[in-house]
Order: structure tokens, then sequence, then C-alpha cells
């Protein structure tokens, strides 16, 4: 997925000053890739480069004049994990002065940094090219303001009122430093393993828990998995065999192993403790209680997929789980902002309506129900009726519906069409000047620039294991 990222500059360019300020760019680097497309074809046109400035004037005043519209709009800098773009204002729309942004992939760190850098050469030539034609028209004291996403009142909304120590905040951000805790309660079979030990009358016992199941051995180990992720704790039970008291517990078979090399006895009939009553017992820790008591480990597992995917933490907003145990988060993805309706269970009509009032009071355009459970026949069509309706009266929002916790092709495919829509618009205002759609011919020139890297990061995997093959050899 793309992340744009733009600023603005309150101060108008002129014409001539643009062609300038792209020469300059280029001089330091940044190689503009509408305008060099131009050059090339005015050099073909001319069978050399002798000569093309002036065509490149020429059809700019022939644009300006003849055709009444701007030769230069703005242009795109591509590099290896990242492109730039600058945009000049328009009195025709609402560009005003200079927009200058960044598009980028998860993967990238500090892009913010990057774009700042661009901004300064920008400011830099601008200044440098009045500051020699002597016109002091320039505000060297304004500053690069960050756009305000539309979403922000959205989110603000959503989070007025929302408590910081919420459980379902705080879930959120204990499932960036429990992983294995929160991933393994995808799994329905360890789910309904810690409601049955929580119910047990037998207080955990391990043996009675693991007897009668179909598969003891897997059982056996999907308790060992919970145990080291921290969701289930183990203790040693010793009873007197004689009396049938329990003696005491003990938190691991090292602390009996103790007792028992000191020759302790028991002290109700006197026999070694070795020789009583040990039994192994399970039970659920407080985090395991914590994560499955409201549902909230849910709202951790999305958090956390919604992490992967790249969405930055300050886009997220967690909300805390309502006393019937719904919960939701908010994400800005591309100042198109999304509403998550998370459920641990099954999804009914009445719950439905619930999430279509969410989504109503908090103006989200898209609208996800994730379920642990089904979303029934009656609630999956009332939510599509939902969207063909505001389809029909020409506010679109667009739902989707999720069952289970494997989330994140879903969501993938959600933000990756957002995002392309967000950067079609944003470099819209230069398709002209290109012909094409730089938008997405900046999506897909990512796309295939990842695959390479991926096929080239594959060969060489290949060449290392035969160099080592033919070493062995």
């Amino acid at each position: 997925m793309l992340f744009v990222e733009s600023k603005t500059w309150k101060h108008g360019v002129d014409s001539a000053t643009r062609m300038t300020l792209l020469e300059r760019l280029q001089e330091k680097g940044l190689t503009p890739l509408i305008r060099s497309t131009r050059m090339s074809c005015y050099e073909q046109a001319l069978l050399g480069p002798d000569r093309v400035d002036e065509m490149e004037r020429a059809v700019a005043a022939w644009t300006e004049t003849a055709d009444d519209r701007l030769y230069i709009r703005g242009d795109v800098f591509c590099f290896e994990d990242f492109a730039l773009f600058l945009i000049f204002g328009n009195d025709e729309d609402e560009t005003t002065g200079l927009r200058a942004g960044i598009v980028y992939g998860a993967e990238m760190l500090e892009p913010m940094k990057k774009l700042d850098a661009f901004c300064r050469n920008v400011s830099d030539v601008l200044e440098a090219a009045h500051g020699s034609e002597g016109d002091n028209d320039l505000n060297t004291d304004s500053e690069w303001q960050s756009r305000a996403p539309g979403v922000v009142n959205s989110l603000g909304r959503f989070t007025a009122g929302q408590e910081s120590d919420s459980p379902a905040i705080t879930a959120g951000r204990r499932e960036v430093g429990s992983p294995r805790a929160v991933e393994l309660l995808e799994d329905v079979e360890a789910r309904r393993l810690l409601h049955r030990i929580r119910e047990s009358q037998a207080e955990g016992r391990v043996s009675e828990i693991i007897a009668g199941v179909e598969n003891e051995a897997a059982t056996a180990s999907l308790i060992n998995r919970m145990a080291d992720a921290g969701l289930l704790r183990r203790e040693v039970l010793v009873s007197c065999r004689k009396m049938g008291r329990s003696l005491f517990r003990l938190p691991s078979p090292d602390a009996l192993n103790v007792i028992t090399a000191s020759n302790a006895t028991c002290s109700e009939c006197g026999t070694a403790i070795g020789d009583e009553k040990i039994e192994d017992l399970v039970k659920p820790t407080e985090m395991a209680a914590q994560l499955m008591e409201d549902g909230s480990w849910l709202t951790a597992r999305i958090y956390a997929v919604l992490r992967e995917l790249g969405i930055p933490e300050k886009e997220i907003a967690v909300g805390p789980v309502s006393d019937d145990g719904e919960a939701h988060i908010m994400v800005n993805v591309c100042n198109a902002s999304f509403l998550f309706v998370l459920r641990d269970g099954d999804v009914t009509a009445a719950q439905a309506r619930h999430a279509l009032s969410k989504q109503i009071e908090t103006e989200a355009r898209h609208l996800v129900v994730v379920a642990s459970g089904k979303i029934q026949d009656e609630a999956r069509e009332r939510l599509r009726e939902h969207a063909r309706r505001r389809a029909r009266v020409g506010s679109d929002v667009e739902v989707i519906l999720i069952e289970g916790v494997d989330a994140a092709e879903e969501l993938s495919r959600a933000f990756e069409r957002v995002s392309q829509r967000s950067l079609a618009s944003e470099l819209s205002v230069l398709d002209a000047s290109l012909g094409l759609s730089v938008g997405f011919i900046i999506a897909t020139r990512f796309k295939l620039m990842q695959r390479t890297g991926a096929l080239k990061d594959l060969a060489e995997s290949a060449v290392g294991a035969l160099a080592g093959s033919l070493r062995e050899f």
C-alpha cells in the first residue's frame, strides 16, 4: 500500500519561474519526470538535442496563449523507494500557491524528512531566483504547512470523551508487547480451551482437561503453547493420599523438586512429599482473563494487523468495548475514514443496526464489520442494503464483512483501492501535462519495482544455495 503526505506554501509562481525551478531542481539531482518526457519528445522531433530549449519555450508560449492553459502544472521526481511531486496553484482549482508531496510505501523510514528536504530545496531555488531578479514579493518568512486531512473531524468526534486507559486501548497497546498471546487466541480451539478451564470444577487439572478429547496430544501441545505465550499459568498441587486434603500449591515442577530433595514430609500423615498425590494444574493468567472477558483480544489482533499493514499509530483511534461486547476502531487511510466494528461472536440483525448507527455518527466512508463467529444472513443483508441506499443518494459507503480474524488480505485490498484513488486524485492535475494518468503510473511503478526486488532476492538466494552445494561437492 502507498501513502501520500503533502505540504503547501502560500506563494504563487509565474510560468517563467516554474521552468527555471524545474531546471535548478534537475541540477540538484531531482529529475522531473514530465519535463524529461517532453524534452525527449522534442529531441526526437528535432532529430537531435540542438535547440530543444527553444522548442520547449515555443510550445510553452503557444500552450498558454493559443490553448489558454498552463504549460507547467507541476512535476514528479522518482527515486528508488519513494517519489516526490510538486504542483503549482491555479485559479481554476482549489490548489493555491505550491503543493509538495511524497509517495512512499509502508516500509520506508522517516518519509517526512525526505519531504522536508524537498521543500527546502524548492524554497532555496525560488529565493535565489527571485533574489537575482530583484523581486521582493517572495515571502521568505512563510512556512510550508502540512495539510490537515479531511478525516480529522471524524477521528475527533470518535475519540472525544474516550478515556486513555480504556480496556480496548490498553489491549491494543499490550498487543505490541505480547503478539504471541493474541495470535494464539485467533485459534478457536484455544479460546474454547480457556473457557473450559475457567468453567472447570476440577480446578484445571491437566489430566482431566485432556481426558476424553478427540486428540489428546494436540490438546496437550496447545496447553504448552498457551503457557509459553503467557495465557496459562502452570501449578503443581500436592495432596495427602491418606487424608485427601490439599497440602500446598507450587508454581512449577522445579519448586517441587527442591522440596522433595529436602526430604520434607506430609504434615497430615508424615509420608514423604515425593510419595504424596501430585497433580499438574493450569489456570488462565490475568492477561488471558482481560483479553477474553470482553473480547478485547479481537481489538488487539485487528490493531496489530493495521500496524503490520503500515498504518501509522497516530492514524488509529481505539474506542472502549461497549457493555454488550462491541468494540470500535477508527482509522485514517490516505484521508479516507474506516470504522471497524468488532464482535467476539456472531453478528445479529440488531447488532448490525448498532454498527450502522455508529457509521452514521462518525460519517465514516468505509464500514468494516469483523466477527470471530458468523455474520447472520439478515445482518449481512441489512448492512449491504444500507450501502445501496447511500449509493442511490450519491453518498457512497463501502461495507466490508469479515468472518474470522484472518483479515490482513481483505484489508490490504481495501486499503490498496483507497490508496490508488487517493494518489490518482492527488496527481490528477498533472494528467493533462503527460497525456496519461500520472497517479496510475506511479502506483504501477511501485508494484513493478517491488516485484523486481523480490525476484532479485530470490535469484541471489538461489545463487547462494548453488554456490554452497558446489563447495560441498
